[in-house]
């Protein structure tokens, strides 16, 4: 009997490895991915993109741990773009310049990438969540200063946030009354001016990649619950658990509060088949959902994650489920069998 002849492939991941934290699922996959006979293991940042479609790269021949991230590859590689046969997209956002000229490069030369670049610019900000309006929290979309404090005064209680933020950085509880505006530290009420919050919002606006500020109505519940992020595979839920909240400031900071173990609800599959066909047709087969829960019971979707969907976390409450295999071997699906 003749045995297949399976070829070498090249897999280049996306990630900085200076912004990783220990939770990060990047020494998850690259060391399970080196592990393979046929897998070349490549990992550079954006940045290293240079015009004429070079990218100096790192060749990861060793496992890697948090400790030891910055002794990856010390010798850099000079590699055509074209010349991975896959591309896996580990870096989080917001997309800034560099990172925007990346996925555009990859579309135009369409090299495989998991996931699809033009998916994730196109899903990978909150301001993709105005097309689920039955899903998520009274919920104001806004370009302008003027509008933003409009719809805070409609709300009264409300989040506000940049369109592309995440991990809960930049998150800002603002309340309104009485014709007054009050911001939060550490749980204490402080009084705001309009003035002050005009420009609060104003640099939100503008560091916004798409210059836009969502207006969240605030759920008195949710930070004593926590986020619940709903991990999705192709599509399907693999599992799903609660981000503790900071003790000091209710809101859910991915790093730094741990998990708690949490079985997906019916109405978490409900919003899963929702979103199911938007993921599919934007090539998004790695995601995560975050939904908060209101003093109703009811889940509300408040971030479709598109970027870093806390694979990590997953396999702290979930061990039995092999993360590290079932996402390799679906980037070897993409890339042929064999690896």
């Amino acid at each position: 009997m003749i045995s297949k002849k399976v070829s070498t492939k090249r897999l280049g991941i996306v990630t900085s490895l200076l912004q990783l934290d220990e939770q990060d699922t990047f020494f998850m996959f690259v060391n399970e991915a080196i592990s393979r006979a046929h897998l070349e293991v490549f990992v550079f940042d954006a940045d290293d993109l240079s015009k004429d479609g070079v990218v100096m790269a790192k060749r990861i021949c060793r496992p890697s741990t948090y400790r030891t991230r910055l002794n990856l590859g010390k010798k850099k590689v000079m590699l055509k773009i074209d010349d991975f046969d896959l591309i896996f997209l580990k870096k989080d956002p917001p997309i800034d310049v560099s990172y925007e000229y990346l996925l555009k490069t990859l579309i135009k030369k369409k090299i495989p990438t998991v996931n699809h670049a033009g998916g994730m610019m196109k899903m990978g900000t909150k301001a993709y969540l105005e097309n689920f309006p039955e899903l998520t929290a009274k919920t104001f979309y806004s370009k302008t200063v003027s509008k933003t404090l409009k719809c805070i005064k409609a709300i009264g209680n409300s989040m506000i946030k940049k369109s592309d933020s995440s991990g809960g950085r930049g998150v800002r509880h603002i309340r309104y009354n009485s014709g007054k505006f009050y911001k939060y530290k550490h749980k204490k009420e402080i009084l705001l001016s309009e003035e002050d919050l005009s420009e609060i919002i104003g640099k939100y606006l503008e560091d916004s990649l798409d210059g836009t500020i969502l207006i969240v109505e605030y759920l008195l519940s949710a930070p004593k619950r926590g986020d619940k992020r709903v991990v999705l595979l192709d599509g399907d839920i693999l599992g799903s658990y609660i981000r503790l909240p900071d003790v000091k400031t209710g809101v859910c900071v991915c790093g730094d509060n741990g998990v708690k173990f949490c079985d997906p609800t019916e109405a978490d599959y409900e919003i899963a088949r929702v979103l199911r066909p938007h993921l599919k047709n934007h090539g998004i087969g790695l995601a995560a959902l975050d939904l908060l829960i209101g003093k109703d019971g009811v889940e509300y979707l408040s971030e479709i994650n598109v970027f870093n969907p806390g694979f990590c976390n997953l396999d702290v409450v979930h061990p039995e489920l092999n993360i590290k295999k079932k996402i390799i071997d679906m980037l070897c699906l993409k890339l042929g069998e064999g690896c």
